[in-house]
């Protein structure tokens, strides 16, 4: 889901002025209480209906909590209004976009979040795998190639470069990329299935197969208990 990308990511939030105490909020969210967390936020936004960063909270809560989405935009509106330059107003829009399949507005919005925070990363791969759905192959390399030199042991970026690589049908490249990472991650079995799966779609069945007899044996799969009928 969305939130796990944003979940903490504004609890030490510095770019706006802080009127009244997110605290107990964020500490009820940490403790598993999300709906608690957005009563208290809330409860805030009603002392300082002006402030960003309890709309922004509010917004991102929501957001997680899968709630309502017009509200959502009407809480980024209100934050806009005084922070129109914080990187998460814009990072929080790109996931509302993206939430009703306006990818655009969405790359849009992520492209400004990261052009205020060049560091922004999270924003900087939701942006990568927006453009990448939108079929823009040299973009999403682009801010993948990025991420992956600033963060080299971010695995699901490693994977999506030599996915957007491979789909541009620059396959030798995407196997030095996909050699350079098995040699870092030579016992990760995901790096490793993915290596041979790119070895069977490239016909090259021989090579995928002594990818995975590196790993060993397989373990066997668990025994699962049926179904019961459910009671709700």
């Amino acid at each position: 889901m969305l939130w796990l990308l944003v979940a903490g990511t504004l609890a030490a939030a510095t770019d706006v002025p802080i009127s009244g105490d997110l605290t107990p909020a964020l500490t009820q969210e940490a403790a598993g209480d999300a709906e608690g967390a957005l009563a208290a936020v809330q409860a805030i936004i009603q002392a300082w209906p002006n402030e960003a960063l309890p709309r922004l909270e509010a917004a991102r809560l929501r957001l997680k909590l899968g709630g309502d989405l017009d509200q959502v935009e009407k809480d980024l509106e209100v934050a806009f209004a005084s922070a129109p330059n914080n990187p998460r107003l814009h990072f929080l829009r790109g996931l509302l976009w993206e939430e009703r399949g306006q990818l655009t507005r969405a790359a849009s919005a992520y492209e400004r979040a990261v052009f205020l925070r060049s560091s922004y990363d999270e924003a900087r791969f939701r942006l990568g795998g927006v453009w990448a759905s939108l079929g823009d192959w040299l973009k999403a390399e682009m801010h993948y190639q990025l991420l992956a030199r600033t963060r080299p042991e971010w695995i699901q970026v490693r994977l999506q470069l030599i996915h957007v690589i491979e789909q541009q049908g620059r396959l030798e490249h995407a196997e030095n990329e996909w050699r350079e990472l098995h040699a870092e991650q030579p016992a990760n079995v995901l790096v490793v299935e993915q290596f041979a799966r790119f070895y069977e779609r490239t016909g090259r069945p021989r090579q995928a197969a002594q990818l995975r007899e590196k790993l060993g044996p397989s373990s066997p799969p668990k025994k699962m208990r049926p179904l019961r009928p459910s009671r709700r």
